[in-house]
Order: structure tokens, then C-alpha cells, then sequence
């Protein structure tokens, strides 16, 4: 329990924190966010190791005549650690970023609560505490989105509101009409509508795909993500890699397994017509991306896209399949969040956005473009990256469904993914050589440092997938 209560506080303390030293020298400010965002990555990762040992930890508590559970399973623990984990190299990141920019106390607040809410996401233990913590996310990264208080940014926090709370009334709709169905709303005690059968059920499934679907950001309720990358690039990476677009991944996955269950979902015909929903949006999400010439644009199609792989797993209903997702989940928040990372050097010390103006980038920035040439490899799912095993599972799970064309659109689109980044990377080092490296001084090196750390992490996964297999294991066997 403890464990838990300081994963989940950890990130509302240090933005009170934050908050009540509002004259903080930077460097003060800094360390205070490190220490909470390194507390709730070790306090999740402690809940996430006693959760795939087999352990328990759980949280209840009855307000306003409600149960509200945190009760992570292996599912969660596993979102759980992903985001801590990747919310330091953020903070890390943020602080080379945010060196020179203008309200950094309300930044890095904000920043934190969205990890506390994140955090509320994976850990709930029923779908009230799971509405609640995904509506307080909206609420949390609403800031962030408008950080830079632009009409492009304010335009884009409204788009991204009003998307977030159409979705969060369908949701609503749907968790309410299941607890009359079934009298349940707890994950813990297997699907929830496992021995229902009634008329009614696509249409539940539909209120949840579709609520949960426009944070998941499934085609065509997907956007408010391009628009939302008016936000300060960390920002950016944990909106399209960990925190809100993998809160309503999170929440379709809970809602297969832990709500309907795949015996139920295998009579559905709706169920039967997600796979292809989720092949669509992998194939239109990169086809639109290699379209863009705005770098961070083209990531925001491109995590469009890369998102459904996950979905598309979890929709196969086959164990190869899930593992094939969850692994995804792994392997794509690294690479994107690397890619990311680049995208914002690039911007901050080439000057530079334009993906048709990148020659001659890589002499002046070498550590930066090698790294996006890494994680462009590991999109395309080449060895040695992490991405060649989730996406090998994820056809495995197709196959195994009995829908082996599957595995084409998942070959089909390796081969796009590689037209969208692969030329980008050869052209940077084509052209007139750079005088002088603009790869040097320490806020550079701040944001360099998480940038290459993580394009290793994604070549160590990729090289010793066992590292991360337990944990993908823990999931599949919960569920099947």
C-alpha cells in the first residue's frame, strides 16, 4: 500500500511543491522535480516487480457513497512503469527545453500532476477511479497544450477539449449502463460482463471504443493530436507516447479484457470489425504522415498510426497478439518519445522544422541525427531494434486469429514507415559540412543526454528482449 500511495502522490506533492516556491532559482526548481519524478518512477517500478511476482496491492475507500478501488493488475503495473519511467527522461529533457522559455513554475506543476493522473489511469482498480483519473489527465495537460498562450495554442487546447470531453460523455454513458447490466464496475474479479447477454451489447462496445478511441486517437477521431503539437516538445513527446494517447490505448485494452472479456467479445460483431478499424488507421495514419513536411506534424500522423498497432493486438483476441501489444507498448514509447526528443534539438539548435530543409542538419548536429536514424530504423521494425519483436508478435496474433492479411498491412506499413523517415536521415548528411557543432553547452547536453539514452535502451531491447518478457508474460497470462 505504501508503495502505491507514494508511486500515485508523488507527482501532486512536488507540483505543490513547485507551487508554494513561486521565487525558486531554477536550479532548486530542477531538483524538485527530479526528486518526485524519480520517487514515482521507483515507487512504480516497486509496485510493478511485487505485481508481476504474483503479489497484491490495493487501495479502497467508500466517498459520496462510492467505491473508489486503486487495485493495479499486470496490465496496469506495466503502463504504470512505462510512463514513470519515461516521465524522468521528460523532466531531464524539459530542463535544457525550458531554459529559456517563459513560465516555467506553471510548466513544471502542470508537468507533475499529469504524472500523479497518469499514474491514477494505470492503478485503478475499477472503471469509477479509472474515469476519474482519465477526465483529472485532460483537466492536467490542458495547460501544457496551451503553454505557449498563442492563438495557435489556445485554438489547439480547445480542439483537444472538446474532443477529450466528447469522448469522456460517451464513456460516462457506457459506464453507467454497465453497472445496471451487471451490478459491477471492479476489474479485479474477471470480465465484468462475462455472464451477460443482451441485446444492446455492440452498442456499449461502440460508446466505449468511441470514448476511449479519441484519446487512442483511432481514425477519425484522432484530430486533436496533430494540432495539440503547438505544445512545448516534452510536452509533445508525453502527449503522443506515454501519458494522454496511451490513457485511452489503456482504456480500450482494460475494456476488451476486463469489461467484456474475450469470450464475450468474440461474439460480437462489432468486436470482429475492430481489427480492421485499427489496419485502417495504420495504413492512412503513416500514408498522411509522409505527406507532412512539418516535422513534429509528420511524428503526430505517424503516432496516429503506430497507436493502432497496439489496438490491433489487443483486437486479435489471440495471446500472441496481446503480447505482440503490450511489447508495442514498450518498444514504440521509447523510439517515439527519442524522435521526439530530436525533433525539438533540431528546432531549438538548427532553427530548423521543415522536414524538405534538412540537408546539411546531421554535420551540425551528429549525435542528434544518429539517434532519430535509430529510432527511424526501429519504426520501420528492423533488427536490432525493439520494434522487430512486437511487431513479429503482433503478426503471430494475426496469423492466429485467422487473419493473416493482417500481417500484410503490418508489412505494408513497415515499408511506408520507412519512406516517411529513413530519406530524411540520409539527407541531413548530404550538402555543405557545418563549421562548428551546434551540439555543445549544457542545455544542449541536457536534452542530448535523455535523447541517446533512450535510442540505447531501444537497441538493448532490442538485442535482450528477455529483459522486458516477463512483464509482457505477467499480462498474457492474466488474461488468458
Amino acid at each position: 500500500m505504501l508503495e502505491l500511495g507514494m508511486a500515485l502522490f508523488s507527482g501532486v506533492t512536488g507540483a505543490l511543491v513547485v507551487a508554494s516556491l513561486p521565487k525558486a532559482t531554477e536550479r532548486l526548481r530542477r531538483a524538485v522535480v527530479l526528486l518526485f519524478s524519480v520517487t514515482g518512477m521507483v515507487f512504480s517500478w516497486r509496485v510493478a516487480i511485487k505485481i508481476f511476482n504474483g503479489g497484491n496491492i490495493g487501495i479502497i475507500a467508500q466517498l459520496g457513497g462510492l467505491t473508489w478501488s486503486l487495485d493495479p493488475d499486470p496490465l496496469g503495473a506495466m503502463f504504470g512503469l512505462i510512463a514513470s519511467t519515461l516521465w524522468v527522461f521528460a523532466a531531464i529533457y524539459s530542463f535544457g527545453y525550458m531554459e529559456r522559455k517563459t513560465r516555467p513554475q506553471t510548466y513544471y506543476a502542470f508537468f507533475l500532476i499529469s504524472l500523479s493522473a497518469t499514474l491514477g489511469v494505470a492503478f485503478s482498480g475499477n472503471l469509477l477511479a479509472l474515469y476519474f483519473f482519465y477526465e483529472l489527465l485532460t483537466l492536467a495537460t490542458y495547460p501544457l497544450v496551451i503553454h505557449e498562450r498563442s492563438a495557435d495554442a489556445v485554438k489547439a487546447g480547445r480542439k483537444y477539449i472538446i474532443y477529450s470531453l466528447s469522448g469522456a460523455a460517451a464513456i460516462l454513458i457506457a459506464i453507467v449502463l454497465t453497472y445496471i447490466w451487471s451490478g459491477k464496475i471492479d476489474f479485479a474479479s474477471g470480465p465484468i460482463l462475462v455472464n451477460t447477454m443482451r441485446p444492446g451489447l455492440n452498442l456499449l462496445l461502440a460508446l466505449f471504443v468511441g470514448g476511449f478511441g479519441v484519446k487512442a486517437a483511432l481514425m477519425p477521431l484522432h484530430r486533436w493530436l496533430p494540432a495539440a503539437m503547438v505544445a512545448p516538445t516534452p510536452i509533445s513527446a508525453l502527449l503522443h507516447a506515454v501519458a494522454v494517447v496511451y490513457s485511452g490505448v489503456y482504456g480500450i485494452l482494460r475494456v476488451v479484457y476486463s469489461v467484456f472479456g474475450r469470450e464475450l467479445m468474440g461474439t460480437l460483431s462489432l468486436a470482429r470489425k475492430l481489427p480492421w478499424v485499427a489496419a485502417f488507421t495504420i495504413l492512412v495514419g503513416v500514408i498522411i504522415a509522409t505527406q507532412q513536411d512539418v516535422l513534429k506534424r509528420r511524428l503526430a500522423y505517424h503516432t496516429i498510426s503506430q497507436l493502432s498497432y497496439i489496438l490491433l493486438g489487443a483486437f486479435t483476441l489471440q495471446p500472441w497478439g496481446l503480447g505482440g501489444a503490450i511489447l508495442h507498448m514498450i518498444s514504440y514509447s521509447t523510439l517515439k518519445v527519442t524522435l521526439f526528443f530530436c525533433a525539438g534539438i533540431i528546432a531549438e539548435r538548427a532553427d530548423e522544422t521543415a522536414v524538405s530543409r534538412m540537408q546539411g542538419v546531421g554535420w551540425s548536429l551528429p549525435k542528434t541525427m544518429i539517434a532519430f536514424g535509430v529510432a527511424s530504423l526501429g519504426m520501420v521494425g528492423m533488427l536490432p531494434l525493439n520494434t522487430f519483436w512486437s511487431k513479429y508478435y503482433l503478426m503471430r496474433g494475426g496469423v492466429q486469429s485467422g487473419q493473416w492479411s493482417l500481417a500484410l498491412v503490418l508489412i505494408g506499413s513497415g515499408i511506408i514507415n520507412a519512406i516517411c523517415f529513413l530519406p530524411t536521415v540520409v539527407a541531413s548528411f548530404q550538402g555543405e559540412k557545418a563549421k562548428s557543432s551546434g551540439e555543445t553547452g549544457g542545455n544542449t547536453m541536457l536534452m542530448l543526454g535523455p535523447t541517446l539514452c533512450l535510442a540505447g535502451i531501444a537497441l538493448l531491447i532490442g538485442l535482450y528482449p528477455g529483459i522486458v518478457w516477463p512483464g509482457v508474460e505477467a499480462v498474457v497470462n492474466r488474461f488468458f
